[in-house]
């Protein structure tokens, strides 16, 4: 990887050594040493990416020590910066050995260093099993403890940079993705085009999700369905990027032509035109299951629920909004799945978060209230999008 320092471990320890001799002879009521704070200290052997945090007074500056052979595998971005920061984005690639590789960060200022070892998993001890979402991503919904959901995570590199793709919930039982969250901006749209890469996700063992080269067969459903994305294929334009999103865990069964074809297909439209006029957009796509008897099959005969309602949950933030909360807005969808004879997606489809909330029993943007603070998350949530023209 580019644009982080690295160096030797030895180097690193003879640094450590000199500071700590300067310091002892520092006046006791010098500035303290920088930190640096570390979530998840070991990682599985797939590509992904974490925020750190750095506590410091001035100017810091991330650095790598690699152990063992390997190198230029994290990548820290920025990698310098001044004062308090928790955006970070700590990036590391696939470990394609068979055994565990380390590496020691660093964070430097003028008042000394502070130091967290990285561990990567081999290929041969598996991914992460169980990965936390990352605290301050605002397009997650909070996961309690006790959800009976799989939580995973893909990440991307657009150019040099390695970012989050998208996040979702595994349903185990009614093999679909509850919701799928990830960040929408003119950084992320590009023109590579569709690949229809349809393939496993390689996060979910195949067993537990279902095979749909073939598409989706009709069950007890009525119709055959089409395989309707959570994340839009043309949310991710960049080839590797997109072929992530024709993974089977991003699929639900949709009808087609006068739904996932038309008013769904208008609503995708709609949210890439609100990312075209904001900073960034953190979008929830879901579907609801309860009380759905219908299913479809896949390849091989594996029954999958069909939703009895789809949604996005939109968080906007632009810098020059002249309304919402310190350039924060809100604007949720409720759609009933079933075929429209109209497929424009007007006012009357919206809903507050709050309204959405009470639908769907997930806690949207549990992040937000950190950026904005409580009372201000609440005033975004609870504005009704009908009644601001800017989303329409």
């Amino acid at each position: 990887m580019k644009g982080t320092i690295r160096f030797t471990l030895g180097s690193l320890l003879g640094a450590v050594v000199s500071i700590c001799v300067s310091a002892s002879s520092c006046d006791k009521e010098a500035t303290p040493p920088p930190v640096l704070i570390l979530k998840n200290a070991e990682v599985g052997a797939e590509a992904a990416s974490q925020f750190i945090g750095v506590q410091a007074s001035g100017f810091w500056r991330i650095e790598v020590a690699y152990e063992g052979t390997a190198r230029d595998w994290v990548e820290a971005n920025p990698s310098e910066g001044n004062g308090n920061s928790n955006s970070v984005v700590l990036s590391y690639d696939a470990n394609t050995g068979n055994t565990a590789r380390q590496a020691t960060i660093v964070v430097r200022s003028s008042s000394g260093i502070s130091t967290v070892r990285l561990s990567q998993k081999g290929k041969s001890g598996g991914a992460d099993p169980d990965p936390s979402p990352v605290a301050g991503w605002l397009e997650l919904p909070a996961i309690p403890d006790d959800s009976p959901y799989k939580y995973v995570s893909h990440s991307m590199k657009i150019g040099s940079v390695r970012t989050r793709n998208y996040e979702f919930v595994w349903d185990y039982d009614n093999l679909v993705a509850p919701w799928v969250a990830y960040p929408l901006s003119n950084w992320t749209i590009d023109d590579g085009g569709r690949t229809n890469a349809w393939q496993p996700d390689p996060k979910i063992p195949s067993s537990k999700q279902p095979v749909l080269n073939k598409g989706y067969e009709k069950g007890n459903a009525g119709f055959k369905p089409d395989r309707g994305h959570q994340i839009p294929s043309a949310d991710r334009r960049t080839r590797g990027n997109n072929e992530m999103t024709f993974y089977f865990t991003n699929m639900t069964p949709q009808r087609g032509a006068d739904f996932n074809q038309s008013i769904w297909a208008n609503l995708e439209g709609k949210v890439r035109g609100w990312a075209d006029r904001s900073d960034t957009l953190y979008v929830v796509t879901g579907c609801v299951t309860d009380g759905s008897t219908k299913y479809a099959t896949d390849n091989v005969g594996k029954k999958v629920t069909v939703p009895v309602a789809y949604y996005k949950a939109v968080l906007r933030y632009s810098r020059k909004s002249t309304f919402g909360v310190s350039g924060y807005s809100a604007c949720a969808i409720w759609m009933e799945h079933k075929d429209y004879d109209d497929a424009n997606v007007s006012s009357s489809y919206a809903l507050s978060i709050d309204e959405l909330e009470k639908k769907t029993g997930w806690d949207f943007f549990a992040n937000l209230p950190a950026k904005i603070g409580e009372s201000g998350a609440a005033q975004v949530e609870a504005q009704d999008p009908k009644n601001i023209s800017w989303w329409w």
